[in-house]
Protein backbone atom coordinates (compact mmCIF):
# COMPACT_ATOMS: atom_id res chain seq x y z
CA UNK A 1 0.00 0.00 0.00
CA UNK A 2 1.41 3.45 -1.08
CA UNK A 3 0.70 6.90 0.79
CA UNK A 4 1.24 9.59 -0.41
CA UNK A 5 1.96 12.63 1.89
CA UNK A 6 0.98 15.99 0.46
CA UNK A 7 2.66 19.01 3.34
CA UNK A 8 4.56 22.07 3.39
CA UNK A 9 7.25 23.14 5.44
CA UNK A 10 5.55 26.56 6.35
CA UNK A 11 2.47 23.98 7.59
CA UNK A 12 2.06 23.95 11.46
CA UNK A 13 -0.46 21.27 11.25
CA UNK A 14 1.87 19.37 8.88
CA UNK A 15 4.26 19.27 11.32
CA UNK A 16 2.13 17.82 13.74
CA UNK A 17 0.40 15.95 11.85
CA UNK A 18 3.48 14.01 10.18
CA UNK A 19 4.81 13.09 13.41
CA UNK A 20 1.38 11.48 14.22
CA UNK A 21 1.05 9.67 11.04
CA UNK A 22 5.10 8.49 11.78
CA UNK A 23 3.60 7.19 15.26
CA UNK A 24 0.84 5.49 13.76
CA UNK A 25 2.64 3.42 11.27
CA UNK A 26 5.39 2.04 13.79
CA UNK A 27 2.15 -0.91 14.54
CA UNK A 28 2.53 -1.76 10.84
CA UNK A 29 4.99 -4.11 9.31
CA UNK A 30 7.69 -1.58 6.82
CA UNK A 31 7.36 -3.86 3.87
CA UNK A 32 3.38 -3.67 4.12
CA UNK A 33 3.48 0.50 3.65
CA UNK A 34 5.74 2.60 1.34
CA UNK A 35 5.44 6.23 2.29
CA UNK A 36 6.08 8.79 -0.69
CA UNK A 37 6.32 12.61 0.29
CA UNK A 38 4.77 15.32 -2.61
CA UNK A 39 5.64 18.97 -3.03
CA UNK A 40 2.64 21.22 -1.87
CA UNK A 41 2.93 24.99 -1.17
CA UNK A 42 0.64 27.49 0.67
CA UNK A 43 2.37 30.06 -0.74
CA UNK A 44 4.16 29.87 -3.74
CA UNK A 45 3.95 33.92 -4.39
CA UNK A 46 6.27 33.96 -1.08
CA UNK A 47 9.17 36.32 -0.41
CA UNK A 48 12.71 34.19 -0.52
CA UNK A 49 12.67 35.36 3.02
CA UNK A 50 9.92 37.38 4.51
CA UNK A 51 10.81 40.02 7.26
CA UNK A 52 10.85 39.99 11.07
CA UNK A 53 9.76 36.82 12.68
CA UNK A 54 6.64 34.39 11.80
CA UNK A 55 4.35 36.39 14.24
CA UNK A 56 5.25 39.80 11.57
CA UNK A 57 3.88 37.63 9.14
CA UNK A 58 0.71 36.65 10.56
CA UNK A 59 0.03 40.18 11.36
CA UNK A 60 0.51 40.89 7.87
CA UNK A 61 -1.33 38.45 6.27
CA UNK A 62 -4.25 38.29 8.43
CA UNK A 63 -4.69 42.28 9.57
CA UNK A 64 -4.29 41.82 13.05
CA UNK A 65 -1.99 42.87 15.96
CA UNK A 66 0.83 40.45 17.30
CA UNK A 67 -1.06 39.63 20.78
CA UNK A 68 -3.92 38.49 18.28
CA UNK A 69 -1.46 36.29 16.37
CA UNK A 70 0.24 35.13 19.74
CA UNK A 71 -3.39 34.03 20.88
CA UNK A 72 -4.59 32.72 17.39
CA UNK A 73 -1.18 30.30 18.00
CA UNK A 74 -2.08 28.79 21.16
CA UNK A 75 -4.56 26.03 19.96
CA UNK A 76 -1.56 25.44 17.53
CA UNK A 77 1.35 25.28 20.29
CA UNK A 78 -1.07 23.05 22.61
CA UNK A 79 -1.56 20.80 19.74
CA UNK A 80 2.39 20.58 19.22
CA UNK A 81 2.95 19.27 22.83
CA UNK A 82 0.54 16.60 22.34
CA UNK A 83 2.56 15.28 19.57
CA UNK A 84 6.02 16.12 20.76
CA UNK A 85 6.40 19.38 18.68
CA UNK A 86 7.55 22.72 20.23
CA UNK A 87 7.07 25.89 18.42
CA UNK A 88 8.97 29.02 19.20
CA UNK A 89 6.69 31.97 16.73
CA UNK A 90 8.60 34.26 17.77
CA UNK A 91 11.86 33.58 16.86
CA UNK A 92 10.62 31.57 13.42
CA UNK A 93 11.28 33.29 10.15
CA UNK A 94 8.63 33.25 7.03
CA UNK A 95 10.31 31.90 4.02
CA UNK A 96 9.41 30.34 0.64
CA UNK A 97 9.56 27.13 0.90
CA UNK A 98 10.48 25.81 -2.73
CA UNK A 99 14.14 25.11 -2.08
CA UNK A 100 13.20 23.11 1.13
CA UNK A 101 10.99 20.88 -1.58
CA UNK A 102 14.19 20.44 -3.92
CA UNK A 103 16.14 19.29 -1.33
CA UNK A 104 13.65 17.03 -0.20
CA UNK A 105 13.92 15.17 -3.68
CA UNK A 106 17.60 14.65 -3.39
CA UNK A 107 16.73 13.17 -0.11
CA UNK A 108 13.87 10.83 -1.40
CA UNK A 109 16.37 9.21 -3.52
CA UNK A 110 17.76 7.56 -0.71
CA UNK A 111 14.63 7.20 1.46
CA UNK A 112 15.61 10.17 3.54
CA UNK A 113 12.64 12.79 2.46
CA UNK A 114 10.51 12.10 6.02
CA UNK A 115 14.08 12.93 8.35
CA UNK A 116 15.12 15.40 6.68
CA UNK A 117 11.64 16.72 6.06
CA UNK A 118 11.50 16.47 10.28
CA UNK A 119 14.26 18.70 10.48
CA UNK A 120 12.90 21.34 8.36
CA UNK A 121 9.96 21.76 10.15
CA UNK A 122 12.02 21.51 13.14
CA UNK A 123 14.44 24.63 11.86
CA UNK A 124 11.67 26.60 10.47
CA UNK A 125 9.69 26.59 13.73
CA UNK A 126 12.21 27.60 16.54
CA UNK A 127 14.28 29.64 13.75
CA UNK A 128 17.14 27.42 14.25
CA UNK A 129 18.02 27.21 10.88
CA UNK A 130 17.04 29.47 8.00
CA UNK A 131 15.33 27.56 5.13
CA UNK A 132 16.20 30.45 2.63
CA UNK A 133 19.83 30.24 3.13
CA UNK A 134 21.09 27.50 0.80
CA UNK A 135 24.28 26.54 3.25
CA UNK A 136 21.68 25.72 5.69
CA UNK A 137 19.17 23.90 3.27
CA UNK A 138 22.96 22.02 2.63
CA UNK A 139 23.74 21.53 6.09
CA UNK A 140 20.68 19.76 7.50
CA UNK A 141 20.76 17.94 4.08
CA UNK A 142 23.54 16.86 5.37
CA UNK A 143 22.49 15.80 8.97
CA UNK A 144 19.77 13.76 7.52
CA UNK A 145 22.36 11.48 6.10
CA UNK A 146 22.24 13.10 2.98
CA UNK A 147 26.06 13.48 0.45
CA UNK A 148 27.39 16.47 1.47
CA UNK A 149 28.46 17.22 -1.85
CA UNK A 150 25.57 16.68 -3.62
CA UNK A 151 23.53 18.64 -1.33
CA UNK A 152 25.32 21.51 -1.70
CA UNK A 153 25.25 21.29 -5.83
CA UNK A 154 21.64 20.96 -5.12
CA UNK A 155 21.62 23.98 -3.47
CA UNK A 156 23.38 26.25 -4.95
CA UNK A 157 21.27 24.98 -8.57
CA UNK A 158 17.51 24.56 -9.81
CA UNK A 159 17.76 21.18 -9.77
CA UNK A 160 14.44 19.29 -8.86
CA UNK A 161 12.32 22.34 -9.78
CA UNK A 162 10.44 20.17 -12.26
CA UNK A 163 9.70 17.43 -9.95
CA UNK A 164 8.48 20.19 -7.37
CA UNK A 165 6.23 22.11 -9.79
CA UNK A 166 4.55 18.67 -11.18
CA UNK A 167 3.70 17.24 -7.52
CA UNK A 168 2.36 20.69 -7.18
CA UNK A 169 -0.17 20.15 -10.14
CA UNK A 170 -0.59 16.49 -9.10
CA UNK A 171 -2.26 18.21 -6.03
CA UNK A 172 -4.32 20.23 -8.16
CA UNK A 173 -5.54 17.42 -10.31
CA UNK A 174 -6.21 15.22 -6.84
CA UNK A 175 -8.23 18.38 -5.49
CA UNK A 176 -6.30 18.75 -2.90
CA UNK A 177 -6.56 22.13 -1.08
CA UNK A 178 -4.89 21.71 1.78
CA UNK A 179 -2.42 19.94 3.76
CA UNK A 180 -1.34 17.80 5.50
CA UNK A 181 -3.42 15.34 3.14
CA UNK A 182 -2.88 11.78 3.10
CA UNK A 183 -3.13 9.45 0.00
CA UNK A 184 -4.09 5.94 0.45
CA UNK A 185 -3.66 3.72 -2.85
CA UNK A 186 -5.03 7.00 -4.60
CA UNK A 187 -8.36 5.68 -3.66
CA UNK A 188 -9.01 7.48 -0.56
CA UNK A 189 -7.43 10.48 1.67
CA UNK A 190 -7.55 11.49 5.36
CA UNK A 191 -6.57 15.23 5.74
CA UNK A 192 -5.55 17.46 8.75
CA UNK A 193 -3.68 16.56 11.74
CA UNK A 194 -5.49 13.81 12.79
CA UNK A 195 -5.09 11.71 15.94
CA UNK A 196 -2.78 8.68 16.00
CA UNK A 197 -5.39 6.44 16.64
CA UNK A 198 -7.45 7.94 13.82
CA UNK A 199 -4.32 7.57 11.53
CA UNK A 200 -3.91 3.91 12.54
CA UNK A 201 -7.04 3.45 11.46
CA UNK A 202 -7.16 4.83 8.22
CA UNK A 203 -3.83 2.63 7.67
CA UNK A 204 -5.58 -0.56 8.55
CA UNK A 205 -8.42 0.22 6.02
CA UNK A 206 -6.05 1.13 3.51
CA UNK A 207 -3.91 -2.11 3.77
CA UNK A 208 -6.91 -4.77 4.81
CA UNK A 209 -9.84 -3.29 2.77
CA UNK A 210 -13.06 -4.72 3.79
CA UNK A 211 -14.62 -6.47 1.12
Amino acid sequence: MKVEIFSDIACPFCYIGTRQFAEALEAFPEDEVEVVWRSFQLDPEAPRRAEGDLLDHLTRKFGISRDEARAMNDRVISMGHGAGVEFDFENARAVNTFDAHRMLKLAAEQGLDGALADLFFEAYFTGSADLSDRADLARLASEAGVDPGRAAEVADGEEFATEVRAEQELAGMLGITAVPTFVFDRSTALSGAQPVELMSRAIGQAISPAS
